[in-house]
C-alpha cells in the first residue's frame, strides 16, 4: 500500500471550517430553535463571512444537517480522476476520495447523539439529510466512474457502467464506515494533534488487506 500523504494546510482548513459551520448550526437549533439559526448567525459564531459560509454550505439547512453536494473541491476531484497511479491502486484511492468528499466534518464522537436530538426535535430535516446523502453519493460516483474511463475501462452499456461506479463507490465507504465505528466505540483513541485520521487509515489498510486475499 502507498504511504498516505498528508493533509494540506488548505485541505485540513478548510474541513476544520466546514466542520465549525456544522457544529455552530447544530448548536443555534439545539439552543434557541430552527428560526433562530440564520445564516449570518451561524457564520458569527464561528467568525467567518456569510460569503464564507457560501463556500461551504448552500443554505442554513444544508449547514445543519453537515451535507451539501455543491461544495465538492474541484482540485480534489482533478487529482483523483485524473491520477498518474495506476488501476492497482484504484481501491486505496477511492476509498480517499470518498472520504475527503463525504468526511464533511470531522468524525467527531459527539455529533452522532447531538444529530439524533437534533432530528428527533426537527424530523422534517431527516429527509433533508437523506435527499442530501443520496445526491453527494450520487456526484461522488460520477467522479468515480470519470476516473474508470480514464484508466481505459470499458463497459458494454451506460447503465452498466454507472452500475460499477455506484457499486464501487460504495464498497470503498468501508473504511470510513468502519473508522466511524470505532471512533464511536473508542472515543478515547482520536489523537488531539492527528485527529481521525490514523483510524482512518488503520480502517483502511485493514480493508485492502481483505480485498488482497479475496
Amino acid at each position: 500500500m502507498r504511504e498516505s500523504e498528508p493533509e494540506s494546510l488548505r485541505a485540513k482548513k478548510a474541513r476544520q471550517t466546514r466542520h465549525a459551520l456544522h457544529d455552530a448550526a447544530i448548536t443555534r437549533v439545539l439552543d434557541e430553535g430552527l428560526e433562530c439559526a440564520t445564516v449570518a448567525n451561524i457564520a458569527a459564531d464561528v467568525g467567518v463571512s456569510t460569503r464564507t459560509f457560501f463556500n461551504y454550505y448552500a443554505t442554513k439547512e444544508d449547514a445543519i444537517v453537515g451535507l451539501d453536494e455543491s461544495n465538492i473541491d474541484a482540485t480534489l476531484v482533478d487529482d483523483y480522476v485524473h491520477s498518474d497511479s495506476g488501476v492497482e491502486n484504484l481501491a486505496e484511492d477511492t476509498a480517499r476520495f470518498v472520504r475527503e468528499v463525504l468526511l464533511m466534518g470531522s468524525m467527531d464522537p459527539s455529533l452522532p447523539a447531538r444529530r439524533r436530538k437534533l432530528f428527533a426535535r426537527y424530523p422534517e430535516l431527516v429527509s433533508k439529510r437523506f435527499d442530501r446523502a443520496e445526491a453527494l453519493e450520487e456526484l461522488v460516483a460520477e467522479h468515480v466512474l470519470a476516473r474508470l474511463r480514464f484508466l481505459g475501462q470499458e463497459f458494454s452499456t451506460e447503465e452498466s457502467a454507472w452500475r460499477s461506479a455506484r457499486m464501487l463507490t460504495q464498497l470503498c465507504r468501508v473504511p470510513l464506515n468502519h473508522a466511524g465505528q470505532t471512533v464511536k466505540r473508542s472515543p478515547e483513541r482520536i489523537d488531539e494533534k492527528t485527529g481521525t485520521q490514523p483510524l482512518f487509515e488503520e480502517s483502511l489498510g485493514l480493508f485492502l488487506k481483505v480485498l488482497d486475499r479475496l
